[in-house]
């Protein structure tokens, strides 16, 4: 049943890219989306637009049929992600993020509350882990105590997969070791991908980012991207950009 639920999710990716839509406003949301042909095949919403618009993007999560990647990367403890899952509105939301660093129990908790809502009829979204976060170079790594990036997305990935959770969130430079590591079956979510050739992005974290040509290459099944369309004067131009990497690598 699990890989049946991660075959159909691939199947139905129209395209292997998803929005962030980390804007200041919900009608910055709208104007960029109403901007793109063809649409993403999901959208991300996270904890910015949320909080700066929650009335009317929940209005819109009842009545959508875009697919939505809710990125609140929850870590609490398990009965407060659990509630957090189950109140999700709507049916659209396809993803959901969990820090792995919460713990088996939490992930477990998170997995359950979603297949609950795969009971009453709500959609179940698939339950993604966040192992390392994107902007962590070495020494933040070594200022949190792990030596090693790729030993823990290794370990924190193999404890949230046997935990529950249906795929894994990590940075372009940690694919290959993980489809060595665990395969095709997890689904994969990949940030931090980047042109040379579109400019520079403003506050640009990401330490590990690559072009999406070679991020798929290596493995993954959906890649987030952001700043390079929402902050470019032409979003529709860098977004044909992208699906053309995809439709001609």
């Amino acid at each position: 049943m699990l890989t049946d639920r991660l075959n159909a999710f691939r199947n139905a990716l129209t395209n292997p890219f998803c929005l962030a839509l980390d804007l200041a406003s919900w009608e910055d949301a709208v104007r960029i989306l109403s901007l793109l042909t063809p649409k993403p095949a999901l959208v991300k919403i996270g904890p910015m637009l949320y909080l700066r618009d929650s009335g009317r993007l929940e209005e819109w999560l009842t009545r959508t049929d875009q697919a939505v990647f809710l990125d609140f990367k929850w870590h609490d403890i398990p009965n407060t992600v659990a509630g957090s899952v189950e109140s999700i509105p709507g049916s659209c939301v396809k993803l959901l993020t969990v820090h792995a660093q919460g713990g088996k129990w939490m992930i477990h908790a998170a997995k359950e509350a979603a297949d609950r809502r795969e009971t009453d009829g709500r959609g179940r979204p698939l339950v993604l882990a966040v192992t390392v976060l994107t902007h962590l170079d070495a020494p933040q790594l070594e200022e949190l105590g792990i030596q090693g990036r790729q030993d823990a997305v290794r370990r924190l990935g193999s404890l949230a997969l046997e935990s529950g959770a249906d795929g894994l969130v990590m940075a372009p430079g940690d694919l290959s070791m993980a489809r060595k590591e665990w395969g095709s079956g997890p689904i994969i979510v990949t940030p931090g991908i980047r042109f040379p050739t579109t400019g520079a992005v403003k506050n640009d974290d990401q330490v590990l980012a690559e072009t999406p040509a070679e991020a798929l290459q290596k493995g993954a099944d959906l890649l987030v991207v952001g700043r390079p369309v929402i902050q470019s004067p032409s979003p529709a131009t860098v977004w044909s950009q992208f699906l053309n990497s995809w439709k001609n690598p």
